[in-house]
C-alpha cells in the first residue's frame, strides 16, 4: 500500500530506461541512492571508506545503512569516513573506458570532502578526454538529485555541454537541503557542538535544522520537540519550492515512519502529485548526525 501510495511504484514498475549505451553515469555513494533509481537509470555507484577503529568497510557495498547503525549504536567508537582515492575511480574509469563508454562522473560536493579532486586526479592520470567530472556543490540526495537530472538530460541525447549549462543553477546552490537530527549526541561526539550547548538543547528538546550552502552544513533554524519539525519544512517548501519541477526527495535515518508522515503531508498540504523518492540516509551524514535524521532535497525557485 505504501508504496503504491506513495509514488514508489512508478519507481518499481516503470520500464528501466537506461541511459544510452555510449555514456555511463558515475555516483560515489554519499548521494544514498536507492537501489530502484540505480537499477532505473543504470547508475554506477563507488563506494566511500566508513571506519570503525581499525576496522574499514565500503559504505553500501560492505555496510549497508541499517547494518551502519546497528554499529553506530552499539559500538563505543566514533566513526569516520574517508573520500574515495584516485586509484579507486581510476578502477571504474578504466573499465568503462575499455567497454567504450564515455563516463560524466557526480560527486558531492568539493568542499565536503576531497572525493572530487581524486576524480580530478584520475582523470589526468588517465589522459582521457571522456570522461566528465561534476562537483555537485550538494550532500546527501542533493547529489542524487543532480545525478537523476544529469540521466534524464542523456537519455534525451543532450551533449554534455549542454547538460553541464542545464545543471548550472543546480550546482550553484539550486537544490535546497533541509536536515534535522535527533539527538545531538553524535555532533556532540564529533567536536561539531560544545558539549554544554548539546547538553542544554537535549533538556529543552531543542532540535536544530540545517541547510546546505556550498556542500557545507549550516543551522537555519531551532525547533522545541519533533512535531514542529515538519511544519517548518512545510512553511519553506510552501515559500521557495519550484512547483514545476518533478521531484521531491525525502531522506530518512531508521525512521520510515516519519518519513511517511512528511510525504504525506507534502501530498495534501502542498497539492504535490508528482514524484516523491525515499532514501535512506547512510554513513557519510549518519557519522555525524546519528539515527532518526529527516532531510528533504528539492528544487528551489
Amino acid at each position: 500500500m505504501y508504496r503504491m501510495r506513495y509514488g514508489i511504484l512508478s519507481i518499481v514498475f516503470l520500464k528501466e530506461r537506461r541511459c544510452p549505451v555510449g555514456i555511463k553515469i558515475i555516483v560515489d555513494s554519499s548521494a544514498d541512492l536507492p537501489k530502484e533509481i540505480i537499477d532505473r537509470y543504470g547508475f554506477i555507484v563507488i563506494p566511500l571508506s566508513v571506519h570503525f577503529g581499525s576496522h574499514t568497510y565500503l559504505d553500501s557495498v560492505d555496510l549497508t545503512p541499517g547494518m551502519f547503525y546497528e554499529k553506530l549504536i552499539i559500538s563505543g567508537e566514533m566513526p569516520t569516513t574517508s573520500q574515495i582515492p584516485p586509484e579507486r575511480f581510476i578502477t571504474y574509469f578504466k573499465n568503462e573506458l575499455d567497454n567504450g563508454h564515455q563516463i560524466i562522473c557526480i560527486t558531492l560536493g568539493s568542499n565536503a570532502s576531497g572525493t572530487c579532486q581524486s576524480a580530478y586526479l584520475a582523470r589526468e592520470e588517465l589522459k582521457k578526454e571522456d570522461i566528465t567530472i561534476i562537483d555537485s556543490n550538494c550532500l546527501c540526495s542533493g547529489v542524487a538529485y543532480i545525478a537523476i537530472e544529469v540521466a534524464r538530460m542523456v537519455e534525451s541525447n543532450r551533449s554534455i555541454e549542454e547538460i553541464l549549462t542545464a545543471i548550472e543553477p543546480l550546482t550553484n546552490n539550486g537544490i535546497e537541503h533541509l536536515f534535522c537530527v535527533d539527538t545531538l549526541e553524535y555532533l556532540k561526539k564529533g567536536g561539531r557542538i560544545k558539549a554544554s550547548k548539546a547538553a542544554v538543547a537535549e533538556i529543552l528538546n531543542i532540535k536544530p535544522i540545517l541547510n546546505v550552502e556550498n556542500a557545507l552544513t549550516q543551522i537555519i533554524h531551532k525547533v522545541r520537540g519533533r512535531k514542529k519539525i515538519i511544519p517548518y519544512y512545510l512553511e519553506r517548501m510552501k515559500k521557495d519550492l519550484d512547483y514545476e519541477s518533478d521531484r521531491i526527495m525525502v531522506a530518512h535515518a531508521q525512521d520510515l515512519e516519519f518519513a511517511k508522515q512528511l510525504i504525506e503531508k507534502i501530498r495534501s498540504d502542498l497539492n504535490w502529485d508528482k514524484e516523491i523518492i525515499v532514501s535512506e540516509v547512510g554513513a557519510t551524514i549518519g557519522t555525524h548526525a546519528g539515527p532518526g535524521v529527516l532531510a528533504c532535497f528539492y528544487k528551489k525557485k
